[in-house]
């Protein structure tokens, strides 16, 4: 049966170095997923997180958050070793759904990958829109307008409607750096806000709006990743990081900080996340550091 291995990595917040490289090197996954906020906050610290990311050997897809405030193109540089910022922009202003003519390092968003095994499985990876703060706004509008032609949620919801349009495959999964409203505004919800009194549901609408339409259009969405809402909420205690609902998984890999102490070793937090021929198989996964 043809199988397609991913492993998540939730947001980073620094929490990459050498020793992550070498394990997912060595692990079993034909792609990793970065759901975003790479550094601390400042374009240097994305920067040495992307410099160290670009030293994997598998094929990696790179969400911007909202914490990676460098220039999406010279993040793509970074993480490519490539020169030339005007090849990359235009590289990342024609989105095609061949991974196998991008480089084996990539930002991804507003772009579709699709992946085939062993002529049974047939899937497309839809990544959403990068940069996101989540809420009903739309994040850092004259940035996104520059660098992506979006200047408002609607034009945004517009645009994954259409890559989702053009999807060849019937099966599905949503990546992006916050997931989609419409999974409860408590703040121990799944992208729930627990930084203001009352919560409130802090999802992405366009994202919602596409995998609506998705399914209106017969294709089978197996399940949407995202982070951003931190697992460990503003109260010490953990929301909810995982829940189905109308057949689709929907995951939160945000638990932050990945790389934390235990009683007898360090541990390094990703996700295991297998895909068959409709269906998805999720677990959390912690690393030893001396592994």
């Amino acid at each position: 049966m043809g199988e397609f291995k991913i492993g998540v990595v939730g947001d980073l917040h620094t929490h990459w170095d050498d020793i992550d490289v070498h394990q997912f090197d060595q692990s079993p996954y034909d792609l990793i997923f970065f759901t975003g906020d790479l550094g601390g906050g400042t374009p240097d610290s994305t920067v040495r997180v992307a410099r160290t990311i670009s030293k994997l050997s598998k094929p990696a897809l790179v969400m911007p958050g909202n914490n990676d405030t460098i220039d999406t193109a010279e993040l793509a540089a970074e993480l490519t070793h490539r020169a030339g910022i005007a090849a990359l922009s235009e590289m990342r202003a024609r989105p095609t759904d061949r991974a196998e003519s991008r480089p084996h390092v990539q930002v991804c968003g507003y772009s579709t990958h699709r992946y085939q095994r062993d002529g049974e499985l047939d899937v497309t990876l839809v990544t959403g829109r990068p940069h996101s703060m989540g809420g009903p706004e739309l994040s850092f509008p004259d940035y996104m307008h520059e660098s992506y032609g979006i200047r408002s949620l609607q034009e945004s919801q517009d645009r994954l409607m259409s890559l989702v349009e053009d999807t060849k495959s019937e099966q599905l999964i949503f990546l992006s750096h916050n997931g989609p409203n419409g999974l409860g505004g408590d703040p121990l919800d799944i992208w729930g806000a627990d930084f203001k009194a009352g919560g409130g549901d802090w999802g992405d609408p366009d994202l919602t709006a596409a995998i609506d339409y998705a399914v209106a259009s017969h294709k089978q969405v197996l399940a949407v990743i995202a982070g951003h809402m931190h697992v460990k909420t503003k109260s010490g205690e953990d929301r909810t990081w995982r829940t189905r609902a109308a057949g689709i998984e929907y995951v939160n890999a945000a638990r932050v900080p990945r790389i934390f102490s235990g009683h007898d070793d360090v541990h390094r937090h990703h996700l295991s996340v297998s895909v068959r021929p409709g269906e998805v198989n999720i677990a959390e996964v912690l690393l030893p550091q001396t592994s």
